[in-house]
């Protein structure tokens, strides 16, 4: 614990200045005591404080346990979804062709791993998820390119083609000591992220690995923290990023945090990050080319011209754009000439590392506040680290944190029920929800309470496993998770597995995706997913509510129908029945809302003038009301943003 330094009191002195630093001494003579409770109620309440955006990264940056990521494997069916999406756009042979002339770290069951370690990376949203994640792909792959390439012009392999050649840096070797490491421990770099040692005591050395070229011991420490749960492992150990599935989820991570005051990459692409006046006074606006600023803008952007580098992630995004059906829109802006910095004033530089609170509290005993506040420049604890703001507390002020939370019990996660066809198929018993917040899980304990008795394997673990055998009826086992916290308190959970008579021909699955509502008058499609593992031949039959006339596509895996007016909200659905070689029909549903055409009268929207939140525009019949700041500050800047009409009007209005 590090002794707080000494604050300079506003007071008055009777006698003299000797007299009142004695006063001050004084009062740090002993620590101040904190209950637990305290501490974590003020982290919860300053996160609370922080716009929306801090909750929309932290969600961002959770990450898969590594047993299950270990599991992943090419066409699994129990792959993550994200994984599933990207399988999808990216098969094995897709991957050979893309990356023909990659060094062989680069497998691609290492990308399915680095992809798998972070769901939200292709993950589900409430927009496009499939556009978003395409973008995404070929945004990420055009920038590995760049970063390891060949850069051949003369090779027949096209450049864009040549990506990942490279796993190291060029001109270094793991023997190779004190290279890119701030690893004096007398400054906060060095000893939040420890630099690893040789046997002779020199430092490791940090140079670029893997797809994204990670460089430096702060960048190691906080992807280790993300992959491992601690900043050693990869400190210790930096060869891991270029010689495991590490070499690829480094770039995924990268892609996914933030480095404040610059965005993540992924709020760029999807629309969450909208630029504010100060950003679009820098000429930092949505595409590829503010992605460019945020890998490398120091060196490739801001000139007058578009420099080499920077010609290339255009050329290569073109390429991968094209490949993998991603339009790009005339205005979108490319490259990064003319781009200045990211500084604190733009909508990307929020708060999330741990800082001193320097403020005054006269009801403390020395009018320190006892707090930490968050800031934008990088620190040693992090938001995103659970703990870290106590760690923080107690690094700054010199406190005795009581723990007043015992006795507290924990909460016990046995998953969700799980129904399959199995065939002896081993099924993963997860307790990996369990947590404590106001301490450790220490024990689990997994017991059979249901069915004919199946051996459970590593029972007294996190994960366990059971081997579910072949049934010739619908049969049912249950399980009861306990988990014990560090204080000795217990809780338990059920969950069940159901396992179903294997049929001779399986029924197909169908999904239904579509908008949850529209106006009366507009189009609204629907789209079907169906999957069948023995049957390719469908018939399908799509029906409606009453009064709504359905056109359905050729390939009869979307409909759409024309909202009919009404006067009030109106729910109407649309079914779906499909149809195999063998089973009966299975139908899927989906209902939406059509809303009246407003009756109330806006202006019409003007190109130029400006908005503010709440404002309401009238365009192809149509209402729109201004969103909040920063995004108002897009309303009427130009024809993109035309409410209804321009290509990311979204991102500025909301359609009423």
């Amino acid at each position: 614990m590090t002794k707080r330094h000494t604050r300079t009191w506003l007071v008055t002195c009777i006698s003299s200045a000797l007299a009142c630093a004695a006063v001050s001494s004084a009062a740090h003579a002993e620590s101040y005591d904190m209950l637990l409770s305290q501490v974590l109620a003020d982290e919860q309440a300053i996160i609370d404080e922080q716009p929306e955006g801090l909750a929309l990264v932290m969600e961002a940056v959770k990450t898969l346990d590594n047993e299950t990521v270990e599991a992943i494997t090419a066409g699994n069916p129990n792959n993550p979804a994200n994984v599933k999406r990207v399988e999808a756009l990216v098969s094995e042979e897709d991957w050979n062709y893309l990356f023909v002339q990659r060094h062989e770290s680069y497998t691609y069951l290492n990308l399915l791993k680095g992809i798998g370690k972070y769901p939200a990376f292709c993950g589900d949203y409430d927009r496009d998820a499939e556009a978003i994640c395409r973008k995404s792909l070929a945004t990420m792959f055009a920038h590995f390119t760049q970063e390891t390439g060949g850069h051949n012009i003369h090779d027949p392999v096209p450049e864009w083609r040549q990506g990942l050649v490279h796993v190291r840096e060029v001109g270094w070797t793991e023997d190779a000591a004190g290279g890119y490491g701030e690893c004096d421990p007398g400054i906060w770099q060095g000893e939040a992220y420890p630099c690893g040692t040789f046997e002779d005591g020199s430092y490791k050395s940090y140079f670029g690995r893997g797809s994204k070229q990670l460089s430096y011991n702060y960048n190691y420490g906080p992807f280790s923290h993300s992959i491992y749960g601690n900043v050693e492992k990869l400190l210790n150990e930096p060869e891991l990023v270029a010689d495991t599935w590490l070499n690829l989820a480094s770039a995924v991570f990268f892609y996914l945090f933030p480095q404040p005051p610059k965005p993540s990459m992924l709020h760029v692409l999807d629309g969450t990050w909208q630029p504010n006046d100060k950003d679009l006074a820098s000429g930092l606006v949505p595409g590829f080319g503010v992605t460019t600023m945020i890998i490398n803008g120091g060196v490739e952007c801001g000139g007058s011209v578009e420099i080499e580098q920077s010609q290339n992630r255009i050329k290569y995004y073109r390429e991968f754009a094209s490949y993998f059906d991603v339009p790009i829109a005339d205005d979108e802006v490319l490259g990064c000439a003319g781009m200045k910095s990211f500084d604190a004033g733009g909508a990307g530089a929020l708060n999330v590392y741990w800082e001193e609170d320097w403020g005054w509290d006269p009801d403390t005993p020395t009018g320190d506040t006892y707090k930490c506040q968050l800031v934008a420049y990088q620190g040693p604890q992090s938001a995103f680290v659970e703990g870290d703001y106590r760690r923080c507390v107690e690094a700054k002020f010199d406190v005795n944190i009581i723990n007043d939370l015992e006795g507290v019990p924990p909460t016990a996660d046995a998953g969700g029920d799980i129904s399959l066809y199995s065939d002896n198929t081993v099924v993963t018993l997860d307790g990996s929800g369990s947590h404590d917040p106001y301490g450790e899980v220490v024990s689990y304990q997994w017991l059979q309470v249901e069915g004919n008795t199946l051996d459970i394997s590593d029972a007294e673990k996190e994960k366990a496993s059971v081997t579910v055998p072949k049934v010739d009826v619908e049969t049912r086992y249950g399980f009861k998770l306990t988990v014990v916290d560090d204080d000795g308190e217990a809780a338990s959970d059920t969950m069940t597995i159901t396992a179903k008579v294997i049929p001779e021909n399986f029924p197909p699955t169908v999904e239904l995706a579509g908008p949850e509502s529209v106006k009366a008058t507009k189009v609204a499609t629907i789209t079907a997913t169906v999957e069948d593992p023995d049957d390719t031949e469908f018939t399908f039959n799509w029906r409606a509510s009453n009064g709504i006339e359905l056109n359905v596509a050729e390939d009869n895996l979307s409909a759409s129908f024309v909202a009919p007016e009404v006067e009030s909200d109106t729910m109407v659905t649309v079914w779906l029945d499909v149809t195999d070689s063998v089973n009966d029909p299975v139908t899927a549903a989906h209902t939406i809302l059509v809303e009246p055409i407003s009756t109330d009268e806006y202006p019409a929207w003007e190109l130029g003038k400006t908005y503010v939140e709440g404002d309401r525009v009238t365009n192809l019949g149509d209402n729109y009301e201004c969103k909040e700041f920063p995004y108002s500050a897009w309303c009427g800047v130009a024809e993109v943003y035309k409410p209804g009409e321009g290509a990311a009007w979204e991102q500025a209005w909301i359609k009423l």
